[in-house]
């Protein structure tokens, strides 16, 4: 029986370092729409954030309009940077709806059990639309992640996003 040992313990490691990871767990969805240039402009502090944290998070593109496609939502991820990101086409809108996303491009984060940790924009780089801010941007999807993947809290208020609203029907 002592010869088991080592393989018990070697179980014990593994089974708690996967666990470990788990709680790690979360996903992204960004809720974007192929005409709105605010959610083009988002492209590359979302290219940032995938870069640092696409093995660790599931980045999904979540396209609420009614008139999107598997084509046009492949063509706008290709086309700005975002090939890796999962698309998810939410044309009857219940998804938006269930996470109560409003805008795009807006930023839904959930963790392994499916709660919202964290909804709001991807960068402060628009005040409002059309009114880009000047100076320095803050990348606060990066600042979300880093802080998730650390076991910090994301601290309320979230701030709002900014984009292009979503017309639901």
């Amino acid at each position: 029986m002592n010869f088991l040992k080592p393989f018990l313990f070697i179980l014990l490691f593994l089974s708690t370092s996967i666990s470990a990871l788990s709680q790690n767990d979360y996903s992204v969805y960004i809720f974007v729409a192929e005409k709105c240039p605010i959610s083009i402009y988002m492209a590359k502090p979302l290219q940032e954030a995938y870069k640092k944290f696409g093995n660790e998070v599931d980045f999904y593109a979540v396209f609420p309009m009614k008139n999107s496609t598997h084509k046009s939502a492949n063509k706008f991820l290709k086309e700005y940077g975002l090939s890796d990101f999962n698309i998810k086409l939410d044309n009857y809108q219940g998804f938006a709806k269930k996470l109560e996303a409003t805008i795009t491009p807006e930023a839904v984060v959930l963790n392994e059990k499916g709660e919202v940790v964290y909804r709001g924009r991807i960068s402060d780089a628009y005040r409002a639309p059309g009114k880009m801010k000047h100076g320095p941007r803050k990348n606060e999807m990066l600042k979300v992640l880093e802080n998730l993947t650390n076991g910090e809290a994301i601290p309320k208020p979230w701030a709002d996003a900014v984009g292009c609203y979503i017309t639901f029907h």
